[in-house]
């Protein structure tokens, strides 16, 4: 049966993605099924490849000559090609789900070939497509694993132009929160003032933000300044002194990513984010060596092969493609605005704009 067993590998990789997902079966085998199977030794490696690892009784090729042992076998190699075509090293309890799926597939499919439904242009057709959809698979997992080949020259290179986004920063901050907390006991929900009371808040949050700015470029304590600022927002929280310790740029807000354009000791602006308004004391920088990064680099250069190789794909597609719009239905162009004039009449000219101060 090494012909079932090929011809199912499409179907079976169909079904593993579901079966990973959920560790029910999604078909499970009929109990009436004659179906037997060996329990695993405790070590497989020393099962011969040539063991029947399944046994289903009463299907077989019915074009091989009639006998009494109708039974289709497959044996410990054919079951690990079928497993290592949907997923290799895939864990013993997901591989009986899919040999479970596997003995209905062949089930149904003797059947299918019994009622002559293998034989026709629908079932061509449907295995052209299948067979294109296989080898566009086949075709990206090849990208992927030319992707995966970086070499120590890509990831010296990158990182030499990259350095800076490898690049930590250690600082202080002061966080403003934008309103004060407000008492709203007895207001009504569409109370009129509760807007001008927000506005009123917030632009003296934003005052006193650059109050503490000031005074935390002149040198004062951040601890002691963040203080401040959570007693003016009526905020129960104490101040903590703990500097933040080496931060990339992609854990910072876009807006905030400025602070690494300053130098140690200096003070930034004060930034407005969304949560608040934010002031930092740089303390140090840190430049991460290509050893503590190099997975990272790789990883980095394998994603953008992968992802030049497949905007090349759509680049030809885009390109070197035609499709029949009057087929597919595609609206024309919108037709021009409508106009006053009479058929035939052509467009006044533009007149020429007139010198500043004239009429």
């Amino acid at each position: 049966m090494k012909v079932l067993l090929s011809g199912f590998v499409c179907l079976l990789l169909a079904t593993a993605a579901n079966g990973q997902a959920n560790s029910q079966p999604v078909l499970k085998p009929r109990p009436t099924n004659p179906v037997e199977e060996l329990q695993p030794a405790q070590d497989n490696s020393k099962l011969p490849p040539d063991a029947a690892v399944i046994t289903i009784n009463g299907v077989c090729d019915k074009s091989a000559a009639a006998t009494a042992d109708c039974k289709t076998v497959i044996t410990r190699e054919q079951f690990e090609k079928v497993i290592n075509s949907i997923q290799p090293n895939m864990p013993k309890a997901q591989q009986k789900q899919v040999a479970a799926r596997y003995v209905n597939i062949v089930l149904l499919a003797g059947k299918a070939h019994e009622l002559g439904l293998d034989k026709g242009p629908a079932f061509d057709e449907q295995m052209y497509l299948a067979r294109l959809q296989l080898l566009a698979k086949l075709g990206g997992e090849q990208i992927q694993k030319d992707a995966s080949k970086v070499s120590d020259q890509e990831i010296a290179d990158y990182y030499s132009a990259h350095g800076g986004d490898f690049r930590t920063i250690s600082y202080d901050k002061i966080y403003v929160p934008k309103q004060k907390q407000l008492d709203t006991t007895g207001q009504k929900p569409n109370d009129p003032d509760a807007q001008k009371k927000r506005e009123s808040s917030e632009a003296a949050m934003k005052d006193e933000a650059d109050k503490l700015r000031a005074r935390a470029a002149a040198g004062e304590d951040f601890p002691k300044l963040q203080q401040e600022a959570y007693d003016l927002a009526g905020m129960k929280l104490k101040a903590n002194n703990t500097p933040v310790e080496k931060v990339r740029k992609t854990a910072l807000p876009p807006t905030d990513v400025a602070i690494f354009d300053l130098k140690k000791g200096e003070v930034s602006q004060v930034f407005n984010d969304p949560q608040g308004y934010m002031i930092y004391k740089i303390e140090d920088f840190q430049d991460q060596p290509l050893a503590d990064v190099r997975e990272e680099v790789s990883r980095t250069l394998q994603t953008e092969k992968v992802k030049k190789a497949f905007e090349a794909l759509q680049k030809t597609a885009a390109s070197d493609t035609a499709y029949d719009d009057a087929y597919f239905g595609t609206p024309a162009p919108a037709s021009a605005p409508p106009t006053l004039r009479n058929p035939g009449e052509p467009a006044p000219a533009k007149q020429a704009p007139q010198p500043p101060g004239k009429k």
